[in-house]
């Protein structure tokens, strides 16, 4: 857990609750897929959730990992992310996704949440993907998140991200379709894939805000209902259109001569 108070703070660009929410979902997504052993080594590819908001989840996935990495192409991100969490056995540091400073087949599991969307060109993404998949090991999983889009608001989000409205800028992203294929491209083996979160971006931010304003704590009632009332969207097959991320598990193959021994 952190170790100073800072990291109790609110997320600013979050409602509490959908910090809740967004870091339970993802929680989930890794004990479910990535499931590291408490001899992993495992990395996540951003800290910009370490670092600002209560949807951090690097040190808290369980069981916990032997050793927890973290990079981030901000050195300002990385900075702020180590002085809230203090742990023994973690290394963040600054580093391009595309050129990791990491051995190969050195993880045993890799989280990349929400990263790779921020890159400017396909390439690039193929780029990173490849990557990740060299520092994995064999028999090593990765759990990748993208934006989906497929889903309409993603692209009036982009909008305001080109306009400078927002605290990141998106960059591209592909369907989850285009990502299971890429992922093979580069050597893996895709076990599983599904949509993650539901709420319709911008929109629930400006309502969930109002709810705030208006009815202050007693608003986690109605916030809460309708969090409810988003997730179960999931079960339609509408889902590929409202789920915000694509999300895939994908594992780096044993050598056959390695299997036999």
């Amino acid at each position: 857990m952190p170790n100073t108070t800072e990291a109790a703070s609110s997320s600013w660009y979050l409602d509490p609750l959908v910090a809740a929410q967004k870091r339970e979902v993802h929680l989930e997504l890794m004990r479910g897929w990535s499931n590291p052993s408490p001899t992993s080594r495992l990395l996540k590819t951003d800290l910009f959730e370490e670092a600002n908001g209560n949807d951090h989840i690097l040190f808290d996935i369980e069981p916990a990992p032997r050793r927890r990495f973290g990079i981030d192409l901000d050195i300002s991100t990385v900075q702020c992310a180590a002085r809230r969490f203090e742990q023994p056995g973690a290394g963040l540091f600054c580093c391009d996704a595309k050129h990791l400073a990491i051995a190969t087949g050195s993880l045993d599991a890799i989280v990349s949440t929400s990263t790779l969307d921020h890159l400017a060109s396909t390439d690039e993404l193929r780029d990173a993907l490849t990557e990740l998949a060299r520092v994995l090991r064999p028999g090593g999983k990765m759990v990748v998140t993208l934006d989906n889009p497929r889903n309409p608001l993603y692209w009036l989000l982009r909008l305001l991200s080109s306009w400078g409205c927002m605290p990141f800028r998106l960059g591209v992203t592909v369907s989850r379709s285009r990502l299971i294929r890429m992922l093979q491209q580069t050597g893996l083996e895709v076990l599983d894939s599904r949509m993650l979160i539901h709420n319709p971006r911008l929109v629930s931010t400006v309502l969930f805000l109002a709810l705030r304003r208006l009815l202050g704590r007693r608003a986690d009632r109605p916030i809460a209902f309708l969090l409810r009332a988003f997730a179960a969207l999931d079960r339609l097959p509408t889902r590929e259109f409202t789920g915000c991320f694509s999300a895939v598990r994908a594992r780096k193959p044993v050598p056959a001569t390695e299997a036999r021994r």
